[in-house]
């Protein structure tokens, strides 16, 4: 029998306007804890426990279970004789856009990983993660994992041969999460994916791949101004999702108002993230959007910088 490995993996936003389904960013606004630990059994992965503020959203244990046997299937690896054993806590509000099943699966995979020291490499850790998530979205995304899993900027893409390449960008900054009251669950997720542009312009899809090739330079090099512009760029996913979103404007101009460097929807949405320099700017935002939107219904404001990768704690 092994001690158990806790494994955190922060929230995430993705996409950041033009970085549909291949971008996203780590933040510290929430996490989930995955324990794993090995068990004489039947060679099963089992949820022991789920529990935390946001424990009744089912879905995510299915997520961290299937993610881990994916892993297992990836790495090609038996645990014949044994059982793995996960308890998760469950801190990322699910529904809202801030990678919540990403969060559960990346942690669930990155604790199995270091419970049977596997050496795979960071794309089977992601590919294994995504795939989990489609538990609860119903299809694998890989730009939330890797976020929670890398940390800082992670890029996902599928090559012409569907091998999934992954990378991170560390980026100091700081973010305000708008989250409205709205709908939770996949039924929000799938009907947000449904109101997207099945087809669209050559000119007009060109644009948003050199917006989106400028964002990961300006982020590379720390250049957070035009990382935020660059945000607010999209010509093809914000439009049609904001229209569903109570308040985006007003909560937009607010933001903006009080000094943000860029603002657009967080993944799925219905949060909203506003990017800056500095705690006391993204504070000065929050400020601004609490005074400035009392009709819009809005839930949380959360203040956080860019988080690290997903790692063990004690």
């Amino acid at each position: 029998m092994h001690g158990g490995v806790r494994v955190r993996a922060c929230s995430s936003s993705a996409n950041l306007g033009p970085g549909f389904d291949s971008l996203a960013i780590a933040h510290t606004a929430f996490y989930d804890e995955v324990e794993a630990r090995l068990t004489p059994g039947r060679g099963q992965v089992v949820v022991e426990s789920v529990y935390g503020p946001y424990a009744h959203g089912a879905g995510r244990a299915e997520t961290a279970r299937r993610a881990v046997e994916e892993l297992l299937r990836l790495a090609k690896r038996s645990i014949e004789g044994h059982s793995i054993v996960l308890r998760i806590y469950k801190g990322v509000p699910p529904g809202r856009g801030l990678g919540s099943s990403g969060a559960s699966a990346a942690a669930a995979v990155k604790a199995v990983q270091i419970l049977l020291d596997l050496k795979v490499p960071d794309s089977i850790l992601v590919e294994a993660a995504g795939r989990g998530e489609a538990a609860a979205a119903g299809e694998p995304h890989y730009d939330n994992v890797a976020a929670s899993l890398l940390g800082g900027l992670a890029i996902a893409a599928l090559d012409k041969n569907g091998r999934l390449h992954v990378t991170s960008i560390d980026v100091d900054a700081w973010m305000t999460l708008i989250i409205p009251r709205a709908e939770v669950g996949s039924a929000k997720t799938r009907f947000m994916r449904q109101v997207l542009p099945r087809e669209m312009e050559l000119d007009r899809a060109a644009r948003n791949w050199g917006r989106l090739a400028l964002l990961v330079a300006a982020a590379a090099r720390g250049d957070l101004r035009t990382f935020g512009a660059m945000m607010m760029q999209d010509e093809i996913i914000e439009p049609a999702r904001s229209r569903f979103i109570p308040c985006y404007d007003v909560i937009k101009n607010a933001a903006l108002d009080a000094g943000a460097l860029g603002v657009t929807i967080s993944g799925a949405g219905p949060s909203m993230i506003a990017l800056t320099e500095t705690r006391d700017k993204a504070l000065r935002v929050a400020d601004s959007v609490l005074k400035n939107c009392k009709c819009c219904d809005i839930e949380e404001v959360k203040v956080a910088r860019t988080a690290g990768p997903a790692s063990a704690i004690r």
